[in-house]
């Protein structure tokens, strides 16, 4: 996956990108290249009107890949006695020294259906520190929420709207037991109570409807003959 690149992709059979865009930036004509779009079904759009933040820590992550703790703490430091937050996560797993607001919800829980995350809220945050197969972004676009994320690949060419994008504070090259060879972006607190500050105002609905539209786009069903060039690529590995 995107993560292990750029020394684990010569000797992979076969990478699987992010998106058709990371299919694009990634294609070598003697590399397999196979990327998974998501079903349009899979996430039902609803118009979001409100102001109502949501972050998905997931099963955890490595690394507090969400940078959870510190979308937290920047939220904590807005003045704003109206904002709200929603931290879900399907694991007990939170990442230490959460900030304590009686405006931020805690939810754990594990569910059935992956549409019933992206249920409450209106504004998608996923600062992702770094991202392998990070479909987050596009399964809460597809479902209605804006999604402010981080401006490096591969993150940005899910959401490529610089209004949404945050500036990493630093980065540098993470080698773990868990994750080799990937450039960690570090949000700053400040960037992302900034970013925060200013959804607190916008037009919701406008941006909703854009969302849904850019992640309509990495769909099965948008217009790009995706499963022609997934079973082409499948195909080519297995014979």
């Amino acid at each position: 996956m995107h993560e292990s690149m750029p020394e684990l992709l010569y000797r992979a059979d076969m990478m699987i990108c992010t998106c058709y865009e990371a299919w694009k930036k990634s294609y070598h004509e003697n590399k397999k290249l196979l990327f998974l779009p998501i079903g349009r079904k899979l996430f039902p759009y609803r118009n979001r009107k409100g102001h109502t933040f949501v972050t998905n820590a997931g099963y955890g992550g490595v690394h507090d890949r969400r940078q959870v703790s510190k979308v937290t703490h920047a939220f904590k430091e807005l003045e704003d006695p109206k904002a709200r937050l929603i931290c879900r996560s399907q694991t007990k797993h939170w990442p230490e020294n959460l900030a304590e607001d009686d405006r931020i919800t805690y939810i754990t829980k594990d569910y059935p259906e992956p549409k019933d995350i992206y249920k409450n809220g209106d504004i998608s945050i996923l600062p992702l520190a770094y991202g392998g197969y990070e479909r987050g972004i596009l399964e809460s676009m597809l479902s209605g929420m804006p999604c402010l994320t981080t401006d490096r690949d591969p993150m940005n060419l899910y959401q490529f709207d610089k209004d949404f994008l945050i500036e990493p504070k630093k980065s540098w090259t993470l080698n773990s037991s868990w994750v080799h060879n990937t450039t960690y972006h570090e949000a700053s607190v400040e960037a992302i109570k900034e970013r925060m500050e200013w959804l607190l105002r916008i037009d919701t609905s406008k941006y909703s409807r854009w969302a849904r539209k850019q992640a309509e786009a990495q769909t099965w069903e948008s217009s790009i003959d995706y499963k022609g060039l997934w079973l082409e690529t499948l195909c080519s590995v297995l014979s």
